[in-house]
């Protein structure tokens, strides 16, 4: 088992479906669970922009059988999860002097 098909629907289903899944609701479970306050930033955005370009570039790399293409997405890929951690724990930061109740109730 394996190959460009079994990379390209394995990473479109873990990358494009479940990360975006977390990255959509990370900052609904972690004050709900950690006890932290991520106030809503429009930068939330970025990480999934990249997340889902840089998907599109490693798939287009599977599908026309490019490892170049298919290691830049998967660089990206990577890029694009460290901008949503680090995004979220500056969020995390800002939101430390912001008591909980008020982002949950203020959004």
């Amino acid at each position: 088992m394996g190959g460009t098909d079994y990379d390209a629907a394995l990473h479109a289903v873990m990358l494009g479906f479940v990360f975006s899944m977390v990255f959509g609701h990370a900052p609904i479970i972690f004050p709900a669970v950690l006890r932290v306050a991520v106030p809503y930033s429009p930068y939330f955005y970025v990480p999934l922009a990249l997340l889902h370009a840089s998907l599109a570039i490693r798939l287009a790399g599977d599908w026309m059988n490019l490892p170049q293409w298919r290691a830049w997405g998967g660089a990206l890929n990577g890029l694009a999860l460290l901008a949503f951690v680090l995004g979220t724990l500056g969020a995390v930061v800002r939101g430390a002097t912001t008591p909980v109740q008020k982002v949950l109730r203020d959004g």
